[in-house]
């Protein structure tokens, strides 16, 4: 994987690996085995659509055996064999796990080792999500599963219907669910449910006579472990769907024999396992590297060797080890300046906010350690100092320069111009991970190895904040992505990880371009970070959105079992901070200022030398400061509640949406004022959900800002997966998805067309939730106009509003797409090439229009999933 960092495009080459084709989503219901027992039935088109034939998968070779639930497998099978009116309901609180267990038995059928009542079945999975999302209305969605209960009827007991949450269709008023309690109920049909816990006790278990239809399966998940029962809750972030990568499965279509050879992550199950190590021994798995003591393994293995480790049931996922490459008045613009007096409070006495004690984490090309800007006097505030590249390790330098730059914005304390481009976090320490060469390029598992290192001695240097200015072009789903993997384990102990969105926000011709957020600014647990333009004015009234900054929502994804492209489409950035044309620390006769005399702010080569560079890249590490003040002001704070305060205070930009800056541009006098007013007597990650975070008689802060003689409101939002919310309680009270190992939108349901927040186990009381994407009027909680309702979505192309998402959210084929050139400014570029989003040069290959690259592959957008024209969104 090329790690990109987003100011400009590399100076070399660099390839990518991406998608080429996409799968058609359809069903097989005919046998295509001699003597198989399977019978066709006759279909409706909702049943062609919206249902899976898991048996048939089975019989493909599609299905993996998991056997770490076969006792749940095993009660399933003698419920289904035991017949009666009463249907098996598989009760947890991971649908992934339940749908595993359908799959076992569905293994079962298709291998014919099934009790003599069952041979010959059929499983057939009803795909809500999918269902619900393309239904205009709750009617609709009725019409389409009584076609399917029909289909299911007629097979005459031959078919068994899966169903993933049940309690959305019985247990309660429900046009969709009426035929099928129905069916169950005359005995005609046979079904085999899903739901949560709390979703089966309040909708099944508390009705006499729904119950009466219905038998529990409990079964606890794999990833919940021995969690409190607080933290029981449902998690939906498990490995998804293919375990190889969709650029993997293209280059295994692509070569039959599977003799090439490519570099990998292999992300193993358990990679000390007996059985998976003597699949390895063979030669045809070359392992090169182990990320820690991890189960993750940087491996060279030929293509047959993937399609065998696939079936093996010994591995999560496989990708390859994509290359990777690099993609600043900070004080005053942001309202930095305004606090860094603080009063005494409490048994506190006054101090200076600086960040002192904090550490924060440069993942990027190095640090210049000699520049003033990293010392106080004579001693250095970089107290560690690696490098995970495949260079001399004991070079740490930065001789490419866009480290050096990052850092000096996070904390850089330079007297230049009487400090007028100072960073933000002026006293932290400083952790250089050099994980990007001295031409700015990089790979996934130098990147790993960085943030392994990290969470290893993290507790050593008080690592808390980790700043990733550079990525990639986000192809796997969240779950799957080993670094989006790796940020979740950050998050999950404690450290807040900001993450830069990409500068993909135009095409060639100037429109906007939405879809383009880059990995890992794609993980639901990565505070990512859009860029703004405040035009080099300390007042917030002319700022407005950098033309370059990467918009949502997410496009990664992965393939189901069908060969469905089902994306991620998560709403991103989390919010925007300046970004334009910032100046800070330069590392000397650097790579970047000497190849473009533009960036220069001065042509000296000392260890007090700037320059100026642009991009999300410097809009990252300003947010990377403000959370390391946040958590010098109360360091209970989890990377959940640091979001929380960064989005909340956030100042909305008058005519961006929210795909474009989040929640709005970060607002520290706000964020400090916000979090000094919390408890600071706690560890919030102890705490329960509606459990006070503040002190008792407090009275919310005034929910303005002045910055340079504006006065501004805050937002007094958050945004989720697919929504926003609101509410004064998401301060003043503790929800459960503020816990390390939760993300927002894990808390908010969606069933029948609609948003709901759940009040069980994730959000309190007095809340609102938005579906909406709004362009902002500039005022609070979400006000302004509709651009597009939001929803779940299952297309493979998306055209959003006024701009344009291309194909699959990818790139091509396996050519060079991305070229030489530097990125200045908001619109001026140095270097050759052709200007792609202001920070892309198209070399090798051309991109046309909204998604077609001619060159080295094509890219096309074949479907409409998003926006008010999508029948979702009706």
């Amino acid at each position: 994987m090329k790690i990109s960092v987003f100011g400009f495009a590399a100076t070399r080459r660099i390839a990518s690996m991406a998608i080429v084709t996409s799968f058609v989503f359809s069903n097989v219901f005919a046998a295509g085995m001699p003597g198989d027992t399977h019978k066709a039935i006759a279909t409706s088109s909702a049943t062609a659509k919206y249902t899976t034939d898991l048996t048939q998968l089975g019989r493909n070779g599609r299905l993996r055996e998991n056997l770490s639930f076969e006792s749940e497998t095993a009660r399933l099978v003698k419920v289904l064999v035991e017949g009666g009116v009463r249907q098996p309901v598989i009760v947890g609180e991971d649908r992934e796990v339940q749908e595993t267990i359908v799959e076992q038995v569905a293994l079962l059928l298709a291998k014919g080792t099934v009790p003599a009542k069952l041979a010959g079945k059929t499983i057939l999975k009803l795909e809500t999500a999918v269902l619900f999302s393309n239904s205009r209305s709750e009617s609709e969605a009725a019409q389409s599963i009584n076609a399917i209960v029909s289909d299911v009827i007629a097979s005459k007991g031959q078919t068994i219907l899966f169903i993933d949450e049940l309690t959305n269709l019985v247990g309660r008023s429900s046009a969709a669910g009426t035929q099928l309690l129905n069916g169950v109920t005359e005995g005609r049909l046979v079904i085999i449910g899903g739901s949560s816990a709390a979703a089966y006790d309040e909708r099944i278990e508390n009705d006499a006579e729904v119950a009466a239809y219905f038998t529990g399966i409990t079964v606890k998940s794999q990833h919940i472990g021995s969690a409190s029962a607080a933290d029981m809750v449902e998690n939906e972030d498990g490995f998804r769907g293919d375990n190889i990568s969709p650029d993997l499965r293209t280059m295994m279509a692509k070569d039959p024999s599977g003799k090439t050879r490519v570099d990998v992550i292999l992300q193993a199950k358990d990679a000390d396992n007996a059985a998976f190590r003597a699949m390895l021994a063979d030669g045809q798995v070359s392992i090169e590297d182990r990320i820690g003591n991890s189960d993750t393994l940087v491996a060279n293995a030929s293509l047959s060797a993937l399609a065998t480790l696939s079936t093996s049931g010994l591995i999560n996922y496989v990708s390859p080890d994509r290359e990777m490459v690099t993609t600043g008045h900070v004080e005053d613009s942001t309202g930095a300046s305004q606090m860094r007096s603080q009063p005494a409070i409490g048994t506190r006495p006054a101090y200076t906010l600086d960040g002192t004690g904090i550490g924060v984490a440069v993942v990027d090309s190095g640090i210049y350690a000699a520049h003033n800007g990293f010392k106080n006097g004579t001693t250095s505030r970089i107290v560690a100092n690696v490098n995970f590249t495949n260079t001399n390790i004991a070079d740490t330098n930065d001789a490419f320069g866009h480290g050096s730059h990052v850092a000096g914005l996070a904390g850089g304390t330079s007297t230049v111009n009487a400090g007028a481009y100072r960073g933000v976090a002026t006293g932290a320490n400083i952790i250089s991970v050099k994980v990007l060469d001295n031409a700015g390029l990089g790979r996934t598992s130098w990147l790993l190895s960085g943030l392994n290192w990290i969470l290893a001695n993290r507790v050593a240097h008080n690592i808390k904040v980790v700043n990733l200015s550079l990525g990639t072009t986000a192809v796997d789903t969240y779950t799957n992505d080993p670094v989006c993997v790796k940020v979740k384990e950050l998050a999950t102990a404690g450290v807040t990880v900001i993450a830069a969105a990409g500068n993909l926000g135009k095409n060639l011709s100037g429109a906007k371009t939405y879809g383009r957020i880059h990995s890992p600014g794609n993980s639901p647990y990565a505070i990512t970070v859009g860029a703004s333009n405040s035009l080099a004015t300390a007042s917030t009234a002319d700022d407005s959105m950098a033309t370059y900054s990467s918009r949502g929502p997410t496009r990664s994804f992965f393939k189901t079992t069908t060969g469905m492209t089902v994306f991620d489409n998560l709403m991103k950035p989390d919010l925007v901070a300046p970004g334009n044309r910032l100046a800070s620390n330069k590392s000397a006769n650097n790579l970047l200022s000497r190849s473009y005399a533009a960036l220069n702010l001065d042509t000296t080569n000392t260890s007090d030398s700037m320059m100026y560079l642009s991009g999300t890249s410097m809009s990252a590490p300003v947010v990377a400061g403000a959370a390391a003040l946040l958590l010098e002001v109360n360091p209970n704070l989890t990377p959940g509640m640091i979001k929380l305060l960064l989005q909340y205070t956030a100042r909305p930009i008058a005519g961006a949406n929210t795909l474009e800056q989040g929640a709005g541009q970060l607002n520290l006098e706000g964020a400090v004022r916000l979090a000094r007013s919390l408890r600071t007597d706690v560890d919030f990650n102890t705490l329960t959900k509606g459990a006070p975070t503040v002190p008792a008689g407090w009275v919310m802060p005034t929910p303005t800002t002045v910055i340079g003689g504006n006065t501004f409101g805050w937002s007094q939002l958050i945004t989720g997966d697919h929504t926003f919310m609101t509410g004064a309680n998401l301060v003043s009270q503790f929800q459960m998805v503020y816990k390390r190992d939760k993300r927002f939108g894990e808390g908010v349901n969606f069933a029948a067309g609609a948003f709901t927040l759940n009040t069980t186990t994730f959000y309190s009381l007095s809340l609102m939730v938005n579906r909406q994407v709004k362009i902002s009027n500039g005022t609070a909680l979400g006000g302004g106009s509709i651009w597009a309702s939001y929803g779940e979505t299952t297309g493979n192309g998306v055209l959003v509003g006024d701009g344009v998402l291309v194909g699959d959210g990818v790139l091509v084929g396996d050519g060079v797409l991305v070229g030489d050139g530097v990125l200045v400014g908001d619109g001026v570029l140095v270097g050759d090439g052709v200007l792609v989003g202001d920070g892309v040069l198209i070399s090798d290959g051309v991109l046309v229009g909204d998604g077609v690259l001619v060159g080295d592959g094509v890219l096309i957008s074949d479907s409409i999933i998003f926006g008010d024209n999508s029948p979702a969104m009706q």
